[in-house]
């Protein structure tokens, strides 16, 4: 896929809240030129000596060997340790400069086998990232209007410490502890700091949130078929005969398995895409199956069809290690690949050529499936189907989301113990607190009521914090997240680094320090690494990390549980406990392999199902969901199943990730927006040609739920038919126009109450 042509120069100088293009192209140049690297800005991009490394001295000439290095770079200084917290596969292993107190460089820790001393292009400028002159250096009050053209004063941390918990006090003495709320998510993914405000909330009584955003489609689908079982490790890609690839994008999301994956090719390795747009690994692969958007049960449905019509299947692992197999078998049997080409838009002959892949290489192969998977009305059943495949050719191991072992148990310092309360699950949707997930956030601050246990009508949220998040980039249903945010007489606090677009809502901002400001453990789930982050630097002006926040709002709340009094001591004595390194070869080596559990102990310890097997039906998804094993069930936001919606929108919205933005971060970075280059739509020829639109043309994106402004780009064989796709991630505050889950749905998924920003129904019209 072409990504982002004719990259145009664009932010820089702000005017009235916008980045004018010729300030960004006048300030990007001099930036560039001031770092020597003419255009890009980019800080330690190419890292040219790391710790313990020696430039050789080649006589005249030789800083030319190594590349231009400003003077921070060649000074005597210390590196150090740290990890990179953000929502992401990958968890880079940083190494960190510092001269005189402050960060110089960062480049990936050559020493580790899956950073390999890269990072990808988002984290590359973390060094100006830290030091921007937008930071948020103290706390601050509103003076002006919410929104837009907000205004702020700085105050104490005493002052704000002060107008929060007297505020709470008083909300919680007059409405009780569920007016007041929290939001948070995975912008800090490192051990400590991910949960440790909680507690504060648990405490009050607060309306509980559930963080579902990211991947509940394919984890709360475990139980009803392997449960958590030994995953491989990435580094082992490289080795395999067959790599696949559905509703993945490493080259964006997950840039440091490119490099097994190009060698797995090379190698003569197979590869077979799973995907609605031809992403960067379709250059490579042998079989590009370009499926309708939310099809990919049935597509799977389809595959298992042709492999048990063929005897293709592991009928001894079969027969040993699964239940429920009659069932399944009685649900694939209608979907011939006749039934599936209609259902998904693709030839026929695909479903063959795929699962003959499959069965060829199964002793040898990875599948690989992408959290966008999940990420649509129907995301979980959808991760169901594919993993039955892997129980058919009889290596459940070869299904690869998340890595299985590596990282520290992230609700450990949200002191869950402390929580009592029943919320929904999947099982039941009792719960004994007011509780809201994650995409029904602009829901709850309107006032809407969306079932059992969500009045939000009657006694409305009075106060919210944010921290960890920046909902008004990440969250679905924008513009009703924005009607919610506006209201005068809702208390918000945001602890955050920058004024995002959400802090700009915000009646108390609380200054919060970047990951190189403060010690974290971290753990990836692409890789298999336990990781630590050393504090690298002091805390910029007088940031203030959530633990600490965590300590102040408890003890002024008047709280004297022992939680609101937990030093880094602690945390460090929890989070070792039961490790086999001791904290002193930890912070030496920075990183620390948890080598996976091989396949053959797996089997002997038995699947982490009820039934101790591998669950092709089970009473659990019939008592559940209504069904024994799996079935397609089409998007509901889809053309068979909301006909009158389709004749208005009639084109699949997909939003995928962006490789210079990550949720709802780095929107800000003026290097990050050049490389981005002009907010994309992609429209197939014929599409395009229906609606007499051309390459370049200005275009509105709309359905029920909001609009877009995007440039259209016209392209051929890059989307399936009728897909239409633009990228996530952008801040409107910088850009000028508007982020894409302004139409996205805040619906929830079938599995976890998770989000489904992939379940989107759109029209595109000439602006």
């Amino acid at each position: 896929m072409k990504e982002n042509q004719d990259i145009t120069l664009m932010s820089g100088s702000v005017q009235g809240g916008k980045v004018s293009r010729r300030g960004f192209l006048k300030g990007s140049a001099l930036a560039g030129l001031s770092l020597g690297v003419a255009g890009t800005g980019l800080v330690g991009c190419a890292p040219k000596q790391q710790a313990g490394d020696e430039l050789a001295d080649t006589g005249e000439g030789a800083t030319s060997a190594v590349g231009y290095q400003y003077e921070a770079e060649t000074a005597e200084g210390e590196w150090h340790h740290s990890a990179c917290s953000r929502n992401c596969f990958d968890t880079c292993m940083i190494m960190s400069k510092v001269v005189d107190g402050r960060l110089v460089q960062v480049c990936g820790d050559k020493n580790n086998p899956y950073t390999a001393g890269g990072l990808c292009v988002k984290t590359q400028n973390y060094v100006d990232y830290v030091y921007r002159e937008d930071r948020i250096l103290y706390p601050m009050k509103r003076t002006g209007k919410k929104g837009p053209g907000c205004t702020f004063e700085r105050i104490s941390w005493d002052e704000a410490i002060q107008t929060i918990t007297d505020t709470w006090k008083q909300i919680i003495a007059e409405n009780g502890g569920e007016a007041i709320t929290w939001f948070r998510y995975q912008g800090n993914q490192g051990a400590i700091h991910r949960r440790c405000l909680e507690p504060l909330f648990f405490k009050m009584g607060a309306t509980y949130h559930e963080a579902s955003m990211c991947n509940n489609g394919y984890v709360f689908s475990l139980p009803y078929t392997t449960g958590s079982i030994t995953v491989m490790r990435a580094e082992d890609i490289a080795n395999k005969d067959l790599y696949i690839s559905w509703s993945h994008n490493p080259a964006a999301g997950s840039l440091h398995t490119m490099k097994f994956i190009k060698e797995m090719h090379k190698a003569g390795g197979k590869i077979a895409v799973v995907n609605p747009v031809r992403v960067p690994e379709c250059e490579w692969a042998d079989l590009h199956v370009q499926l309708l958007p939310g099809t990919d049960g049935a597509f799977a449905l389809g595959v298992a069809k042709y492999l048990m019509d063929a005897g293709k299947i592991d009928e001894q692992f079969i027969a040993e290690w699964s239940i429920g197999y009659e069932d399944y078998a009685r649900s694939a049997a209608e979907w011939t690949a006749d039934k599936v080409a209609a259902e998904c838009a693709i030839p026929a002959e695909q479903v063959g050529q795929f699962a003959e892949l499959l069965w060829e290489n199964r002793e040898n192969a990875c599948l690989k499936t992408g959290l966008q998977l999940g990420r649509r009305n129907n995301g979980g059943m959808s991760h169901i189907s594919i993993k039955m495949l892997t129980g058919l050719i009889g290596h459940p191991e070869c299904y690869f989301n998340m890595t299985s072992s590596g990282g520290y148990g992230v609700n450990t310092a949200a002191n869950l113990d402390m929580f009592t309360e029943t919320v929904p699950s999947e099982s039941s949707d009792a719960s004994t607190i007011r509780n809201y997930s994650s995409p029904a956030l602009g829901k709850v601050l309107t006032g809407v009521n969306y079932g059992e246990g969500h009045d939000f009508a009657t006694n409305p949220i009075r106060s919210i914090m944010i921290f960890g998040g920046n909902p008004m980039v990440s969250n679905p249903n924008q513009n009703l997240v924005r009607e919610g945010l506006e209201r005068e007489d809702l208390f918000t606090v945001v602890h955050d680094i920058f004024v995002t677009p959400t802090v700009e809502y915000a009646d108390i901002v609380l200054p919060a320090p970047t990951f190189f400001e403060y010690e974290e453990f971290n753990g990836g789930y692409g890789h298999n690494y336990d990781c630590f982050n050393e504090k690298v630097i002091e805390p910029l002006g007088e940031c203030k990390d959530n633990l600490e926040l965590c300590n102040l709002l408890g003890q002024a709340m008047g709280y004297n549980d022992a939680v609101f009094n937990r030093t880094y001591d602690d945390m460090r004595a929890l989070f070792l406990d039961g490790k086999d390194y001791t904290y002193d070869e930890l912070v030496k080596n920075g990183w620390y392999d948890v080598a996976p559990k091989t396949w053959e102990a797996q089997l002997e310890e038995g699947f982490g199902t009820p039934s101790k097997k591998f669950q092709f039906a089970c009473d659990e998804l019939e008592a559940d969901h209504g069904t024994r094993t799996v079935i397609y069930t089409p998007d509901p936001e889809s053309a068979s199943q909301a006909p009158e919606l389709f004749a208005k929108y009639p084109l699949y919205l997909v939003s995928p990730s962006a490789k210079e933005f990550l949720n709802g971060v780095f929107g800000n970075m003026e290097d990050n927006n050049l490389l981005f280059g002009e907010s994309y739509v992609f429209l197939n020829e014929a599409d395009a040609q229906a609606r007499g639109i051309s390459d370049g043309d200005e275009v509105t994106v709309f359905n029920d739920r909001g609009s877009l402004s995007r440039k259209a780009r016209i392209v051929e064989g890059v989307m399936a038919p009728g897909t239409a796709c633009t990228y996530k991630s952008t801040w409107s505050t910088v850009t000028g126009v508007e982020n894409v889950n302004c139409v996205t749905t805040d619906s929830q998924a079938d599995f976890g109450r998770g989000v489904a920003f992939q379940s989107c129904l759109v029209e595109i019209a000439k602006a």
